[in-house]
């Protein structure tokens, strides 16, 4: 899960963290744990094996570097994971080293824990928007007939409120916020299914023991979604949406803060922020360039992750490994586009002054009807009770 150092100047420290190796790992003992509970409580393992397992995904120290190695030679982490997990438990009860992993397979584990990584992100996405768009709003209505140009195919066109602007952002930033939410509560799911999806060697109980895992870990409780993924995909579509409309409002902030232009800036200019290492004149819009960076990332991100969608029979070979390399990649996209939010959320700068320059610069009308602003707005009113 380790990123370039150039992948880390884009990224977003809480989102690296939570798809870290530790984390990852963390997140594959929390399901052993919790599918040994499960069974336990199904009559599946007796209870103190099922402690023993827990308590061992408590305390056992796992070599990361080792479990990559391993990993790289079976393609899998789940298969060293396992056996070092069970190695730990059989120094306590080798009679339980034998219930580690019971009816799972290297997928439910994989697929789960990335579920359980991608959750913190997701949650603190919907944070950001939400004071995004708040934020937004309030400028919107602060600039409600504050005239600007528009321009339209690159070129001036009419005078629009400049609250106009500002509130589209708004209502695209809480559609995709409302989107999100809608795929996250299905598709933020367990996985659990099993060598070939049917809960086999679960002695009929499987369903009752996904059930349980499924409130233990708080994930939604879903038949196996190993084969057919439309779900998640779903999700991780979604997910482009947001750094879409980031990257969209990015580049709209980084051509009007453009010296010759000058309507807006992401955030007043500070010492040490979007300095150049030739012109010290320069403050380049940083913000503006990280989520612009992951919005030219994420077509290709979600186009490995349809092509993986396609996968052979019970459980792909190669689609799905695919798909678990860059799902941590789209995550740390949306983290950068969060952070554009954060910035014009907290600093955005307008320039009225310069709007009506360049309106008369052109012989624009500088009376712009605050109607439009109004209508979005209430539109908007929803999103934010």
């Amino acid at each position: 899960m380790a990123a370039s150092l150039a992948a880390r100047t884009l990224a977003r420290p809480s989102f690296e963290n939570a798809f870290g190796a530790r984390a990852f790992v963390r997140a594959m003992l929390d399901f052993e744990a919790a599918l040994a509970q499960a069974q336990a409580a199904e009559g599946l393992v007796p209870e103190a094996h099922a402690r023993a397992i827990a308590d061992a995904c408590g305390s056992v120290a796992i070599d990361e570097e080792s479990l990559a190695e391993e990993g790289r030679r079976n393609a899998s982490l789940a298969v060293p994971l396992v056996r070092m997990l069970r190695e730990h438990v059989a120094r306590s009860s080798e009679a339980a080293a034998k219930d580690v992993h019971r009816g799972a397979t290297s997928q439910d584990v994989l697929d789960t824990a990335m579920a359980l990584c991608l959750r913190p992100c997701l949650e603190e996405a919907d944070r950001a928007l939400e004071g995004a768009v708040r934020s937004l709003a309030r400028r919107a209505r602060e600039h409600r007939a504050t005239p600007m140009l528009a321009r339209t195919l690159l070129q001036p066109a009419l005078a629009i409120p400049a609250g106009l602007k500002i509130a589209r952002w708004a209502a695209a930033l809480a559609a995709d916020r409302e989107r999100l939410a809608d795929a996250q509560a299905g598709a933020l799911a367990l996985q659990l299914g099993g060598p070939v999806g049917a809960l086999e060697g679960m002695d009929g109980k499987g369903p009752a023991v996904r059930h349980r895992v499924a409130l233990a870990l708080g994930l939604a409780d879903a038949p196996e979604w190993q084969s057919h993924r439309n779900g998640w995909i779903d999700l991780l579509d979604r997910v482009g949406l947001v750094v879409g409309t980031c990257g969209k409002v990015a580049r709209d902030v980084a051509l009007l803060a453009q010296a010759e232009v000058g309507e807006m800036l992401e955030a007043p200019p500070r010492e040490g922020v979007g300095g150049s290492s030739a012109m010290p004149h320069k403050r380049n819009p940083v913000a503006c360039a990280r989520a612009l960076a992951a919005a030219v990332r994420m077509p290709g991100l979600l186009a490995t992750v349809h092509a993986a969608a396609m996968g052979e029979h019970e459980r792909a070979l190669g689609g799905w490994q695919a798909e678990l390399a860059v799902v941590p990649e789209i995550a740390a996209a949306l983290g950068a586009a969060l952070d554009l939010l954060d910035t014009i959320a907290a600093s955005l700068v307008v320039d009225p002054a310069r709007m009506r320059e360049n309106l008369a610069r052109l012989g624009e009308a500088r009376t712009v009807d605050p109607r439009a602003v109004d209508e979005v707005l209430a539109a908007l009113a929803p999103h934010l009770a």
